[in-house]
């Protein structure tokens, strides 16, 4: 490993920082009860359903067929799910991630002799709205895609090219957006280099795609067969994407509170200061494959649809990473390093303390009484989640949106949707089934008919969100808690 050091004094402090870093990122998930990540339950529910799939209980699944994308996250979470208690496994997840994307960049830091000052600028960036929201399939591709970069970075050799084979085949089965977006940069590298080593860079990558030509329209049918949109949808237009408001919820996104604008002033007034102070060597001191794959991910936030094939965030999920990669590309500001490094370092804690105060609050807002309710569902329970109650006034996005998934992963209870049924997971059923009318972005939208096809129903709201529940889908409640998760069965 090369570092651009001046002593051994300088090589201790880049692996303090990360460190420090490392602590910072993952503090926040162990401090909760239930970290705030929305299809992490979702993803747990695979695990239980992969172990009922493998032991034969479970006829209508099966494992999904080898050459899909979007799986490899399930490996280690699957690992993680036999060594835990599977609220214990998710927080491990969490966790891994969080420390793989600050790893990650510093690995990039290091293999391409960049200045550390601007690394630790980044760094708070890792408190994104990809957590928030439990992309865990797309968050393992972001450290696979540094991890190209690092190879290509090797001078051309049979070892190289049997790397880069490697890691297009890990990127693939990580996410397939993340080996197309790797795809784009390696042609860019191509272009740029002349003789052998060009065509060297391409032909590893062929063999992934090979299996995506076997996959994409298998997706494609199941899909559409499933009735959830796929078609390209902008729903803020390329022109609007420059507001403000809409940036630090792209860049970030994750908590309500100042310090998330605060960071993304400062990560322009960083960018501002290294034109200023380095305008005339701007040029010669920037790294071109780092710039280069900034822009690719910056032009896909500015051109990309907002969802297609029923993937969300389609353009918002690359800012995030292409921002971390500009402040990588571009040379360090001409400011005391001191001055610069204190900056970094109070950025990274404060944020880690306000997210830990924001996550305390969104615990006792949202989850009163939900292990409680669980308690009570029994395994095989048909189970219709009704949580009315899925905003947060701490925690951006909707936190809550899958929470009834836990009773399944603890109780083994049968939720009204799982994503087996979008082909998203570990797990798909053996035929498609029939469209699921109970697949809804809000509960207040399921009809009584809907509801009375279940044996339990899952209730979170406040006293007169509770009544209303009552009154609407006539049911009675088993117990006689107080709490906003409340269980009910329905009347005769």
């Amino acid at each position: 490993m090369h570092f651009p050091i001046s002593s051994p004094a300088d090589r201790w402090l880049r692996y303090g920082l990360l460190m420090l870093a490392l602590v910072a990122a993952v503090l926040p998930f162990w401090v909760t009860a239930l970290p705030p990540a929305t299809d992490l339950p979702q993803h747990l529910g695979q695990m239980y359903l992969l172990d009922q799939t493998l032991a034969g209980a479970r006829p209508d699944l099966v494992v999904t067929p080898w050459f899909y994308p979007n799986t490899l996250i399930y490996a280690p979470l699957y690992a993680f799910w036999k060594l835990l208690d599977p609220i214990d496994s998710g927080r491990l997840m969490m966790s891994v991630l969080a420390a793989s994307w600050l790893c990650a960049t510093w690995l990039l830091c290091a293999t391409y002799r960049r200045p550390v000052e601007n690394w630790l600028v980044g760094t708070p960036l890792v408190f994104n709205f990809l957590f928030n929201w439990g992309l865990l399939n797309f968050l393992i591709g972001w450290p696979l895609f540094c991890l190209l970069m690092v190879v290509v970075a090797s001078p051309d050799s049979r070892r190289r090219s049997v790397l880069l084979l490697l890691v297009a085949l890990l990127l693939y089965y990580a996410h397939a957006l993340w080996f197309v977006m790797a795809n784009a940069w390696i042609a860019l590298q191509m272009l740029q280099r002349h003789g052998p080593d060009r065509w060297a860079l391409g032909w590893p990558m062929l063999p992934a795609w090979l299996l995506a030509l076997v996959w994409y329209p298998q997706l494609a049918a199941n899909r559409k067969g499933s009735g959830v949109e796929t078609g390209m949808i902008w729903d803020i237009l390329p022109q609007q994407r420059l507001d403000s408001s809409y940036l630090v919820d792209s860049m970030l996104g994750s908590i309500h509170a100042e310090v998330e604008l605060a960071f993304c002033t400062l990560v322009l007034m960083w960018l501002l200061v290294i034109v200023v102070t380095r305008w005339r060597d701007l040029r010669p001191a920037t790294d071109k494959p780092l710039f280069c794959a900034a822009l690719i991910l910056l032009v896909a936030f500015w051109i990309l649809p907002d969802m297609y094939m029923n993937t969300i965030f389609f353009n918002r999920r690359w800012l995030p990473c292409g921002v971390a990669l500009l402040l990588l590309a571009l040379p360090a500001p001409r400011l005391p390093r001191l001055y610069a490094l204190t900056i970094g370092a109070g950025f990274l804690l404060t944020f880690t303390l306000v997210t830990v105060k924001q996550w305390r609050e969104w615990e006792a807002e949202q989850l009163e009484g939900l292990f409680d309710a669980i308690a009570m569902v029994e395994k095989g329970d048909s189970l219709m989640g009704l949580n009315l109650y899925d905003g947060s006034a701490f925690v951006k996005g909707r936190p809550g949106l899958h929470l009834t998934v836990y009773a399944q992963v603890l109780r083994g209870a049968e939720p009204h949707f799982s994503f087996t049924e979008h082909y998203s997971g570990i797990v798909q059923f053996r035929k498609p089934p029939p469209p699921n009318p109970n697949v809804s972005w809000s509960g207040f939208r399921r009809t009584p008919a809907q509801v009375r096809c279940f044996e339990k129903v899952l209730v979170n709201g406040d006293e007169k969100i509770h009544a209303y529940a009552r009154q609407r889908w006539n049911l009675i409640q088993i117990g006689a808690t107080r709490t906003s998760w409340r269980l009910y069965r329905n009347s005769p």
